[in-house]
């Protein structure tokens, strides 16, 4: 019960600073209006250890009890200080997430920089239950933190909320702030397993091979770029000029693959999803150019990972109302 009452208060006060603050933009730099701070566990329980010892100063008249209650308060209030001014100059800003399949975790890439002119001690980012290790940061120095958040269902996953701490020095106090970004990922639909094979018709609708037959005559070699077919690669070519080409042919056949939401008649929404997902990814594994056509999106042919990407993000955030 206490800790349901914790976390509600905790989800309490992030409202209220999100209220307070606004949303921040991908890039923002921490100012002493937003950063809180608070005593720890430990410090609290400092600060009922220096009570007794005033209280016991008090009761036997003891002028050392006293010295050293007082210099124990004094430390306490100087560390309150440095801990506040820990977090001021920070930077924070999102680098990015690559898009991952359901299931997997999402790792979001946050810069953490220090644009004051001190250092900074044991920062860390926190999201949830998973917190970073604590960085140190030096003038002008950024570093690039992880938070990690599962996933469970296709579509967008958003860094709604996390926050930056530090319990330096002798953690005694806790400041930290609030960052409401809106970052984002993408989350593909979870890969169907092999087994089901591509169809193949000869026309109307339905995934399938097109081209034209012919002789596959060799026309020269060019620079390789992300997205061309592995097997494509010039490996002797490479091995004299360091370079890495592809090799380049005319006429033969040109398979291409347009992959059909009606191909799969009887599956669930998401099953169906599932099944193109895999049928992208083998397509693009074998170097074939291929596309996707599902209600309200058309992905015309393509070849790549930027071609393989936007298939796939289609599918991701395809929404099954317009599937009639």
């Amino acid at each position: 019960m206490l800790s349901t009452a914790t976390q509600r208060l905790r989800l309490g006060a992030a409202a209220w600073a999100l209220r307070r603050q606004g949303p921040d933009p991908l890039n923002l730099v921490l100012r002493r209006h937003r950063v809180y701070i608070l005593p720890s566990r430990f410090g609290v329980a400092f600060g009922i250890l220096v009570f007794a010892m005033i209280l016991g100063a008090m009761n036997y008249a003891s002028s050392l009890g006293f010295a050293l209650a007082f210099m124990l308060t004094g430390l306490s209030l100087v560390a309150m200080h440095h801990c506040h001014n820990n977090l001021l100059g920070t930077r924070i800003r999102f680098s990015g997430a690559h898009p991952v399949f359901a299931g997997e975790t999402c790792e979001f890439r946050l810069a953490l920089g220090n644009d004051a002119g001190a250092p900074r001690y044991e920062l860390t980012l926190r999201h949830n239950e998973y917190d970073t290790q604590p960085q140190d940061l030096q003038p002008g120095e950024t570093q690039s933190l992880v938070l990690k958040v599962p996933t469970h269902h296709r579509g967008v996953v958003k860094l709604r909320r996390c926050s930056v701490t530090t319990r330096y020095p002798g953690n005694l106090f806790k400041a930290w702030s609030w960052i409401h970004m809106d970052a984002e990922c993408i989350v593909y639909p979870e890969p169907a397993t092999a087994g089901r094979p591509v169809p193949v018709s000869g026309g109307g609708n339905g995934s399938r091979s097109i081209g034209e037959q012919g002789d596959a005559d060799f026309a020269g070699l060019k620079i390789a770029v992300p997205g061309d077919p592995p097997q494509r690669i010039a490996w002797k070519a490479y091995a004299r000029s360091n370079e890495l080409l592809t090799k380049q042919f005319t006429g033969g056949e040109q398979r291409a693959q347009l992959l059909e939401w009606n191909e799969l008649a009887g599956l669930e929404t998401e099953e169906r999803l599932s099944q193109l997902t895999r049928w992208c990814l083998d397509a693009a594994e074998e170097g074939c150019a291929f596309g996707i056509v599902i209600p309200g999106t058309t992905v015309s042919l393509g070849i790549g990972r930027s071609q393989l990407h936007e298939c796939l993000k289609a599918l991701a955030l395809f929404d099954g109302t317009s599937d009639q």
